[in-house]
């Protein structure tokens, strides 16, 4: 499976998981909810690249979460286990900007 696969496959596991059904209605909404998760990847990118291990990335990361934010609690061990799947010279602003398009394209 190749590293965009992987980023579509993973984005689509977040969307259903957060109930992202799209409508022509939620297309602005799913831009700002794709902005948001993102972030969130480089938030546990930005960990990673710190040496944490994958479980205090984890919770680094959603003790942070607050307001609505905090809806995605849930989905970011599914991210960490995506992000620290990805090599090392991957680990850059592209993961974001991956994660991104996928999210985007659903």
């Amino acid at each position: 499976m190749t590293d965009w696969m992987k980023t579509a496959a993973c984005a689509a596991f977040l969307a259903a998981a957060t109930g992202g059904a799209m409508t022509s209605a939620a297309s602005a909404q799913n831009a700002e909810q794709c902005a948001v998760q993102a972030d969130l990847v480089m938030e546990v990118v930005q960990s990673r690249g710190e040496g944490r291990s994958a479980a205090e990335t984890v919770e680094a990361v959603q003790s942070n979460l607050e307001g609505p934010r905090a809806e995605y609690a849930s989905v970011v061990p599914a991210i960490a286990d995506w992000v620290y799947t990805l090599p090392e010279d991957q680990l850059g602003p592209s993961v974001g900007e991956s994660w991104t398009e996928a999210c985007k394209a659903r």
